[in-house]
């Protein structure tokens, strides 16, 4: 289930980013048009619910994407894991129906619908046919409205999850978040996670209290794709959301500052023939008018799969590893310049010394023009793949939301990329490529020397 995902942001520190950039994926296309965000209607329903719409009636579907500014910050000290046990209880039943039948119902309408609770945002995702929308809108206003909470399900999501806690005491990427974290954050809210303990203390009052506080009319945020018009749209924003509270208080997060590197990696003992290599330095954040500039040098660093600097000098050069990658981590109150990548335990030792040669080549010397030209070309050229289908549309025009990017944000962003100067590159490159500033770990057995 879609909702298991939602584990992935409580247990790693990186799995919750900001939207940012849309991720190429390779979904199939839907919507045969080219989308223009001229097409983005501003809904406001009778209630005053307000949603972005792009009517699409292509193929008869429709995709909401909801969002609320806040998260797994608002647990209560020593909680952690309440977050995940709500996303998880979303679709468990609600009204008159249990899990069984709320599942069942589901599948007969041929409806889509999850939830995520990240460390910063609280998401869910809906879809359904246009001739069983009516039915599907209920049976939304229905999960929100009236959840039903139930021992049977709630017990058994507190067991998957600690038995999932259980085992990423043995998966790579937990361990070398955890004590990236702790090396850089620790004391902060991004690095608590949940322990066996919390989750078996946690209560169904104390999800029923996180979902009254996270869940409010002030803080949503909603995308509307598909084959659905404004004045059908807004009573359902009614019915859906207007039984939410109008507000709750969120606990105040201040921003995380990073404790200085560490010169030596950070080395995390697991018995197994690879290690995981991961860095992290200082990184840039949305709204820095240097964000453009910092989002070409990674592609070039390392944010282009095989042609990027550190996928030809580790990878295809040296075969020391299948593949490597960088990208710029965004938070509200945190945001780094990371990267990993996989070895062998008798190399990890060369590969963390080529991250750092490159790291330092690239602020020094900055891009070749050719490389910015390429980066351009490929970040721009890419975009319209964003758009291909409803719920892509639906889930990146959510993410501008979220970012606080406006309605003209698609027309003004590739604008954006092509402004970069090459000095401007170099200047962002010599003050964020500094090897000396990233900490490493690793998780393996590694041969460092």
């Amino acid at each position: 289930m879609i909702r298991r995902l939602a584990s992935l942001c409580l247990l790693a520190l990186a799995a919750c980013q900001s939207p940012g950039e849309p991720a190429q994926e390779g979904v199939p296309a839907l919507s045969p048009g080219r989308f223009e965000m001229s097409d983005v209607q501003v809904v406001v329903s009778p209630g005053g619910v307000t949603a972005w719409l792009v009517e699409e009636d292509f193929v008869p579907t429709v995709a909401l994407e909801v969002a609320w500014k806040g998260g797994a910050t608002a647990e209560p000290e020593g909680k952690s894991g309440l977050g995940w046990l709500l996303a998880y209880m979303m679709n468990e039943g609600a009204g008159d129906l249990d899990t069984a039948a709320f599942g069942a119902r589901m599948e007969d309408l041929s409806m889509d619908f999850a939830c995520a609770v990240g460390l910063d945002w609280t998401n869910c995702s809906f879809a359904t046919l246009t001739e069983t929308a009516d039915e599907s809108f209920e049976m939304l206003r229905l999960a929100f409205a009236k959840p039903r909470m139930d021992t049977e399900p709630f017990e058994r999501a507190k067991r998957e999850l600690i038995v999932g806690l259980s085992e990423s005491e043995m998966d790579p990427k937990t361990l070398a978040s955890r004590a990236m974290n702790e090396a850089l954050i620790a004391g902060h809210p991004y690095a608590r996670h949940p322990t066996a303990e919390s989750v078996a203390g946690a209560l169904k009052d104390d999800v029923r209290a996180l979902m009254r506080q996270l869940m409010t009319r002030d803080r949503l945020i909603i995308v509307v794709v598909g084959d659905i018009s404004a004045e059908e749209l807004k009573p359902r924003l009614d019915q859906v959301f207007g039984s939410l509270p109008q507000t709750a208080s969120l606990p105040a997060i201040a921003d995380a500052v990073a404790r200085p590197a560490q010169a030596n990696p950070i080395v995390k003992g697991l018995p197994q023939p690879q290690t995981l290599v991961m860095f992290s330095g200082p990184g840039i954040t949305r709204q820095d008018p240097d964000f453009y500039a910092a989002y070409l040098l990674n592609y070039i660093l390392g944010g282009n799969g095989m042609s990027s600097r550190l996928a030809d000098e580790i990878r295809e050069k040296r075969g020391l590893t299948y593949g490597i990658a960088s990208g710029l981590s965004i938070q509200p109150h945190l945001w780094r310049w990371t990267g990993s990548s996989s070895t062998m335990n008798q190399t990890a030792g060369e590969v963390m010394r080529l991250v750092r040669e490159n790291i330092t080549r690239l602020g020094r010397d900055g891009p070749t023009e050719q490389e910015m030209l390429d980066a351009k070309a490929y970040i721009t050229g890419s975009f319209p793949l964003a758009f291909d289908s409803n719920s892509k549309i639906a889930r990146n025009l959510l993410g501008f939301r979220q970012d606080g990017l406006g309605v003209n944000y698609v027309e003004e962003r590739n604008g954006h990329f092509e402004a970069v100067t090459m000095e401007d590159l170099k200047r962002v490159a010599a003050q964020y490529m500094k090897s000396e500033n990233f900490t490493f770990v690793m998780v393996g057995e590694p041969r460092i020397d």
